[in-house]
């Protein structure tokens, strides 16, 4: 120490610790609340390329939305005027490689294909009730429209 700077008492370094330390703490305190207010949205799947292929969808005149839901599945419903495939719903995973339930209009009749079994309840529910804001899926699951 210089002959000319005070020296401080012990307890002020004791005191100048502790606010650092609850400065700290306030810091964590706010990040988290950031984070949490954040949502799962966009967290556990990327919503681009979903947006992308929806906004390049043919035969999508009538209807064409996209639903995130409980921040881990996304929905689309896309119906046209078209004299083949006029409607598509789809229940996607994180990635729209990952399809795990549609349901779709060909020439033939509709056809509905289950690729993982244990969504088939969770998309008969959604497809049966397109008109709900929630599809029908209540107050134990969100659900998001995702703008494109």
């Amino acid at each position: 120490m210089s002959a000319g700077s005070p020296r401080r008492p012990a307890h002020a370094k004791n005191l100048m610790f502790f606010s650092h330390a609850a400065v700290l703490l306030a810091l964590l305190a706010l990040l988290t609340a950031l984070a949490a207010c954040g949502g799962q949205s966009d967290a556990a799947v990327d919503l681009a390329p979903f947006k992308q292929m929806v906004r390049e969808a043919p035969c999508a005149d009538i209807s064409n939305r996209l639903f995130l839901i409980d921040g881990e599945l996304v929905f689309w419903q896309r119906e046209g005027n078209c004299a083949d495939a006029a409607y598509t719903y789809t229940l996607y995973g994180s990635t729209p490689d990952q399809v795990l339930c549609t349901l779709y209009q060909t020439i033939g009749g509709p056809v509905e294909e289950f690729r993982d079994e244990q969504y088939r309840e969770l998309f008969d529910t959604i497809t049966s009730n397109l008109d709900n804001p929630d599809l029908g899926l209540g107050a134990e699951h969100t659900v998001d429209a995702v703008p494109f």
